[in-house]
């Protein structure tokens, strides 16, 4: 009754996608998106392709040591099979397909239709992390020598990264998952700098409740003079843009959280829910911005 997809299964999948989602990130809807997101990784169905998730290949670092894992991503099921059970039994069958791959998996829950069966396929809440926000036309001034990056800086990147607190749980920022996350996306186009080499910053001009939003994606650093400087300039950009708003989402437990509720940010009214598997993971302090999402 549940399988594995193939790539041959991709259109059916957008299509799903399209009933169940309309014209939310319409850019999801184009083959080379889910080529991208989905190439490595493996999506599960119902025989008559009604419900769906995929769990993509992600590495994580849980107290220094790297670990195999994937994230979870495009719940869904078509409003005419809701209310069966049909995707609390495909989360089961994902999981149990997937046990010898992924050491440990996330996902984030913004709908709460899906809470449930996500639980009862054995999935813990880990925590809430809310998205920061502070107005841009506050702008303080532009600060000197911040350059961009391209992809060939994602081994930098890596070994800035690498600096960042030990303990707890991350995503692990490699210079292959790097490169991919930022610089290989057939829509999403992001701005990453440095300044020096100690300290880099990602972000996206997007709109979020339709809010016109220069948004940060991703903050990691060796020197925490260089991320304020980052910051800074991510805010002063984001105003030059003509955006209302600068925004983050960054768990409470992440350094950069701190960082920028000192810089004028502050948690607004949404959050997302961070469900780990299996359970024992849920105890960790997880460090968590965007990037280790698939939502910006």
């Amino acid at each position: 009754m549940f399988r594995e997809t193939t790539a041959a299964d991709r259109d059916a999948i957008l299509a799903l996608r399209a009933r169940c989602f309309g014209d939310v990130d319409r850019e999801k809807l184009d083959p080379a998106f889910w080529d991208w997101e989905f190439g490595r990784g493996r999506c599960f169905v119902d025989d008559a392709g009604t419900t769906h998730i995929a769990i993509v290949p992600t590495p994580y670092r849980v107290d220094g040591e790297i670990v195999r894992g994937g994230l979870a991503v495009d719940a869904m099921t078509a409003p005419e099979s809701r209310g069966r059970g049909l995707f609390t039994k495909v989360v089961t069958h994902a999981m149990e397909a997937t046990s010898d791959d992924f050491t440990l998996s996330t996902a984030y829950q913004i709908r709460s239709s899906v809470l449930g069966a996500m639980l009862r396929g054995g999935w813990m809440v880990a925590t809430k992390v809310p998205v920061v926000i502070r107005p841009a036309f506050l702008a303080p001034r532009r600060p000197g020598g911040v350059r961009e990056l391209t992809r060939a800086d994602a081994p930098l990147m890596d070994s800035i990264a690498a600096a960042m607190p030990g303990d707890g749980a991350s995503v692990a920022r490699t210079a292959e998952w790097l490169a991919w996350r930022f610089f290989d996306n057939p829509h999403w186009r992001y701005r990453v700098t440095a300044f020096g080499d100690d300290a880099y910053l990602v972000t996206r001009r997007t709109t979020l409740k339709g809010q016109d939003t220069f948004a940060i994606a991703d903050l990691a650093w060796r020197d925490a003079r260089a991320a304020r400087m980052l910051v800074r300039d991510a805010i002063a950009e984001g105003k030059a843009r003509g955006c209302r708003l600068i925004a983050a989402l960054v768990s409470r437990s992440h350094p950069a959280f701190r960082m920028l509720l000192m810089r004028g940010f502050l948690p607004g009214p949404h959050w997302f829910r961070l469900l780990v598997h299996p359970a024992p993971y849920a105890s960790k302090r997880w460090r968590v911005m965007w990037a280790d999402t698939d939502h910006l």
